[in-house]
C-alpha cells in the first residue's frame, strides 16, 4: 500500500470522488483526480482536487489543489462538510446533518450542495467556482427519521446523555428562539450523522449513515430521492426512501457505521466502515456507548438489488485497515487501484491500494 501525505488547511479532510474524464485529466498530465471536502470551513472553502500526475509512481506525484469559490446565496453558514457525490457532470456535497460532539444539532450542518465540474475547472484556472447551497433546516434529518421508522428497522437505543444533549437540547432551541426549523426535531428522533454518499443508477443519492446504527449494530443507508430538487424549489422537502442494513458488517458488540462509500458499476458500492465516533475526544454518543468506538475501520463491497424497496444487503470485506483509524474516504480508479483518504492529525493522509 502507498502513502502520501497531503497538506491542506484546515487539516480535517473528509471523502473522495474521482472528477473529470480522460480528455481534460490528459490536458493537464494526470491520470486522475478527486474531489476531497475539508470540515473545518464553510462549505465554499472546503473543496479540494487531489490530482495525479500521469506516469509518477502512485506514492509520489500528488497535488492538493483548494478550490476558490464563491456561495450563491447562504455563503459562510455552513460547516462540517462530510460527504461528496459526482453524476452527469455535478459535484453534490453534503453536511453531516449532526452536530458538534457534546451537541445540540447544528442547523449549521444541515444542508447540500452542488458545484459543476466546468466550473472547478474554472477555479483551476484562476477562477472562482459557483457554489449553490440549499439550506435545509434540519430537513433531511426529518426525512431520515420518517424513513427509519416507516422501515421498521430497530435503532440502537439513543442514550440518556445524547437524547439531552443532541434532541431536547435541539427542541427547546427551536421553540425558545421561534426558529424556522421548530417542529422538525421530535422527542422520537435519531441524531443522524451522514458521511458517505454517491449515486444509484436511476440517479437517487445513496446516503451512508455514521450513526445511527441497527440494535444489532449494522450499518444503515438510505436514498435521497431528487438532490437537484431541492436547489430549484427553496420550499421543496427532501423525499427519503428505501432503508438498507449491512448484515453482516458490525455488531452489537462493536457497531460500525458508514464512513464513506462509492458507486462502481450499476448499483455496486464500495463503502468504508468504522467507528461510531471517535475515541477520547468527548463524543456523547459514545458516553452513552462505548462499544460504539472499538470497530476497525473496514473496506467492504456490496450490491444493491434493482428492484427491491429497502431491505437487508450483504457484503464482501476487500481490507482491513487493522490499527488505521478515521479512514474518510474511498474512490477506485479505472486500473483497479483503491485510494483511501484518512483524516490524521496535522496532515491529509491518502492512501492507494492495489486490488486484485
Amino acid at each position: 500500500m502507498h502513502q502520501t501525505d497531503l497538506h491542506l488547511e484546515p487539516n480535517e479532510a473528509s471523502d473522495l470522488c474521482p472528477v473529470f474524464d480522460a480528455d481534460l485529466l490528459a490536458r493537464r498530465g494526470w491520470d486522475r483526480a478527486f474531489v476531497t471536502v475539508l470540515d473545518q470551513a464553510p462549505v465554499e472553502e472546503a473543496i479540494a482536487v487531489l490530482a495525479h500526475a500521469a506516469g509518477a509512481d502512485l506514492g509520489e506525484g500528488w497535488d492538493a489543489l483548494r478550490i476558490a469559490a464563491r456561495a450563491t446565496k447562504a455563503a459562510g453558514r455552513t460547516g462540517d462538510a462530510e460527504a461528496c457525490a459526482r453524476r452527469r457532470g455535478w459535484i453534490v456535497v453534503l453536511g453531516s446533518q449532526f452536530g458538534d460532539k457534546s451537541g445540540p444539532l447544528d442547523p449549521r450542518r444541515s444542508w447540500v450542495a452542488r458545484v459543476r465540474e466546468e466550473s472547478l475547472v474554472e477555479a483551476l484556472d484562476g477562477g472562482r467556482a459557483k457554489v449553490e447551497i440549499a439550506r435545509l433546516r434540519f430537513g433531511l434529518h426529518r426525512a431520515v427519521n420518517d424513513a427509519l421508522a416507516a422501515g421498521g428497522v430497530d435503532l440502537i437505543e439513543l442514550g440518556p446523555l445524547a437524547r439531552r444533549a443532541y434532541i431536547d437540547a435541539t427542541i427547546v432551541r427551536g421553540a425558545s428562539e421561534a426558529k424556522r426549523w421548530s417542529g422538525r426535531v421530535t422527542s422520537a428522533d435519531q441524531p443522524i450523522n451522514v458521511e458517505g454518499a454517491d449515486f444509484r443508477a436511476d440517479g437517487r443519492l445513496l446516503l451512508g449513515l455514521r450513526y445511527p446504527v441497527s440494535a444489532e449494530g449494522h450499518p444503515l443507508l438510505v436514498e435521497l430521492d431528487d438532490v437537484h430538487a431541492l436547489f430549484e424549489d427553496p420550499d421543496a422537502v427532501p423525499r427519503v426512501t428505501n432503508v438498507w442494513v449491512l448484515e453482516d458488517v458490525g455488531s452489537a458488540q462493536e457497531p460500525a457505521g458508514v464512513r464513506a462509500l462509492h458507486a462502481e458499476g450499476i448499483d455496486r458500492f464500495d463503502a468504508v466502515v468504522g467507528d461510531l465516533d471517535a475515541a477520547g475526544k468527548g463524543a456523547l454518543i459514545l458516553e452513552d456507548h462505548p462499544e460504539g468506538g472499538l470497530a476497525r475501520s473496514e473496506h467492504v463491497r456490496f450490491t444493491l438489488p434493482l428492484v427491491a424497496g429497502g431491505g437487508s444487503v450483504s457484503s464482501e470485506r476487500v481490507h482491513d485497515f487493522g490499527d488505521v483509524r478515521r479512514v474518510e474516504g474511498v474512490a477506485l480508479a479505472a486500473d483497479g487501484h483503491a485510494h483511501f483518504v484518512i483524516d490524521n492529525d496535522g496532515h491529509v493522509g491518502l492512501r492507494t491500494l492495489v486490488l486484485e
